[in-house]
């Protein structure tokens, strides 16, 4: 099957910018980490989640039980 062509060779310039998803703002100068760790670890972070959104009445990811965890271990050094 033949792929569509662009009317112009600039059509990728021309199209409208992405619209921003909705979502929280990110916190200042952050990165993305990917991890990859054992099933078992991820379920232990679930839990605790599961856990902590009983307790704090809001949702509690496991991501945000590894970011508290960080953060305890490696405390924020704002940059001189």
């Amino acid at each position: 099957m033949p792929r569509p062509v662009a009317s112009s060779p600039h059509a990728a310039d021309e199209a409208p910018p992405a619209k921003r998803r909705p979502g929280r703002p990110s916190p200042g100068d952050t990165v993305q980490v990917t991890l990859r760790i054992p099933r078992s670890q991820l379920a232990q972070l679930v839990e605790e989640g599961a856990r902590r959104t009983a307790t704090a009445g809001r949702t509690v990811t496991p991501q945000a039980v590894i970011m508290e965890l960080v953060e305890a271990r490696f405390p924020h050094k704002p940059a001189r």
